[in-house]
């Protein structure tokens, strides 16, 4: 079953990736640029464009800078239209809940302790459909500083257990930061060193070569 949950999370990144190539090859021919004049304005080389246009991830400055060419946020930008659930499929039934096990506020910072495994939760929301039933649940997004994520949002996702997969790299994820540092939302990257990760943020510096304890893609991310 972990390897199903495994080849599926692969194929949505995979389909993402692909989504983000096709808007960066929008972006261009909408503002009637050669690749070698968009990596201009981007400050990289033609090459890079080209790479990126066949599915090579963008480092998040750069994003930033498409973002910006393209008049949306660069959240909006990385990872498509955050107004529709990531997941497949519209909300399950009620009858079918998930525990909402902290906050996603300020800086990032999860503010309550995923205790899911204890069986805890703040409360029970419905679950989203397409994404299993093994070990789904969600933080609640506070305040508005991951905008376009608002004040109420819900980030689902899945912990089996402590580790980073692979397929967490270039994704949004939640983090446990080791050491008992704190649960943060981040999109991953592999640091310098073995086994250490950049943490990066749309409106926050990175955190560079970072120890997690654990980390996981985020599935579906659910509007209220």
């Amino acid at each position: 079953m972990r390897t199903m949950h495994k080849d599926a999370h692969a194929v949505r990144a995979a389909r993402k990736d692909l989504e983000l190539a096709a808007r960066i090859r929008e972006l261009r021919r909408s503002l009637g640029l050669s690749q070698a004049t968009l990596a201009e304005l981007v400050g990289i080389d033609q090459s890079n464009v080209s790479r990126w246009e066949s599915g090579a991830i963008p480092d998040a400055p750069h994003i930033r800078r498409m973002a910006e060419l393209a008049e949306v946020h660069p959240a909006q930008f990385r990872y498509g239209d955050t107004s529709l659930e990531t997941g497949a499929g519209d909300p399950a039934p009620p009858s079918e809940t998930v525990a909402v096990v902290g906050y996603v506020g300020a800086g990032q910072e999860v503010l309550a302790y995923d205790d899911h495994a204890l069986g805890g939760g703040l409360e029970e929301v419905s679950a989203p459909e397409g994404v299993g039933e093994s070990s789904i649940v969600a933080v609640r997004v506070r305040g508005d500083s991951m905008h376009p994520m608002r004040d109420g949002w819900l980030l689902f996702y899945r912990r089996e257990d402590h580790g980073v997969p692979d397929d967490c790299l270039s994704r949004l994820c939640i983090v446990k930061v080791a050491d008992e540092g704190p649960i943060l939302v981040k999109e991953l990257r592999r640091g310098y060193s073995a086994n250490h990760f950049v943490l990066s943020s749309w409106n926050a510096p990175p955190i560079e070569d970072a120890r997690l304890d654990w980390a996981a893609p985020v599935l579906s991310i659910r509007p209220c």
